[in-house]
């Protein structure tokens, strides 16, 4: 097989992260090329540089010469129908396998799909396939999930000097409850602090209402490598807002790699990535949140092997690359 994945390979950000990770997952398997979006990234060194260590070529879409045959994998791209891109690759000859890691349909996306332009849909979860089930009636499908390339996320023994939790995601107000500062600050801890990545306008001014103190440090997209990020904190402590729903859960596998031990609510797609109390905590009130998080705050040993077992589970069942490679391989076959 030939793939061309359209999109960019970085370290941080869902979509790049995705793309980066299925790179290391299947170089050895498929004749594989990536597509940049914008020849801005032909200047980034991080990303060349990798693509080059790994020997897979690349280009921009602007200098794309693709010959009929080939399968071209799209992922998450908001602008990939809008701009045209998802119609040259079809006038191209090529295959397209397009993947929504969202619970939201991007701009052209719907009319593409009557368009017959997308050859098939890849899912993150079945709680993500069903939202887009009639739009994508008729059209093949799969549910390949999210592979994490544990090499990326090395375990680490905490030893932090104040004992911290935070949370990794992007900055939308949607994934933030309603109380957030408020939520963390009333789990009842002393001597804490409190890291949060992304954090940008749109939330600040949800949260303008709210005092940050010292405790609190609120850093912008991208200000850290995630796994840096991920060293820095005991617990990771991810309540939702009510109007969200997680489509899969990338930062808390990443959490779990590191052996940062996750509390996460109900009524998401958390209990297919780890065993509630074992290697995580799903938590279906405010106090189940507190009572997890003053316990393992009190109980270092149990801290200290929760989090060997997180990342123990992560590596085994949720990030296998062999068992992954025989799943992107199918659901790759158009």
């Amino acid at each position: 097989m030939t793939l061309h994945i359209l999109g960019v390979p970085g370290k941080m950000g869902g979509a790049a992260t995705k793309i980066r990770h299925l790179i290391l997952l299947l170089r050895s398997v498929v004749d594989l090329r990536v597509v940049l979006n914008s020849p801005s990234w032909l200047r980034n060194g991080e990303v060349t540089s990798f693509l080059k260590r790994l020997g897979v070529p690349y280009c921009a879409q602007r200098d794309w010469r693709p010959e009929p045959g080939g399968v071209a994998l799209a992922i998450c791209e908001p602008h990939f129908f809008s701009s045209g891109m998802a119609a040259r690759v079809k006038r191209a000859g090529q295959k397209l396998v397009w993947s929504n890691e969202m619970m939201w349909l991007f701009k052209g996306e719907a009319e593409a799909v009557k368009a017959g332009l997308i050859d098939k849909a890849l899912f993150v979860s079945d709680f993500q396939a069903a939202v887009f089930a009639e739009v994508y009636r008729g059209i093949p499908s799969a549910i390949p999930g999210n592979y994490v390339a544990p090499e990326d996320f090395e375990f680490r023994e905490r030893h932090n000097p104040v004992f911290t939790i935070g949370r990794l995601s992007r900055p939308d107000p949607d994934k933030y409850p309603e109380d957030f500062p408020v939520f963390y600050e009333e789990l009842g801890l002393k001597d804490v602090r409190y890291r949060v990545m992304a954090w940008d306008d749109k939330l600040r001014r949800k949260y303008h209402w709210h005092r940050f103190g010292p405790a609190w440090e609120l850093l912008g997209p991208q200000k850290q490598d995630t796994e840096k990020f991920l060293h820095t904190l005991d617990l990771f402590v991810y309540p939702l807002g009510h109007r969200f729903k997680e489509s899969w859960g990338r930062s808390t596998v990443e959490a779990m790699l590191t052996g940062c031990v996750p509390s996460v609510p109900a009524g998401h797609q958390f209990h297919n990535l780890m065993v509630n109390g074992e290697s995580g905590f799903i938590c279906r009130s405010f106090s189940e949140y507190r009572d997890v998080v003053q316990e393992l705050h009190e109980n270092h040993p149990l801290r200290q092997r929760l989090a060997r077992q997180c990342a123990e589970h992560a590596r085994a069942k949720i990030c296998n690359p062999d068992e992954h490679r025989k799943v992107w391989i199918e659901a790759l076959a158009v």
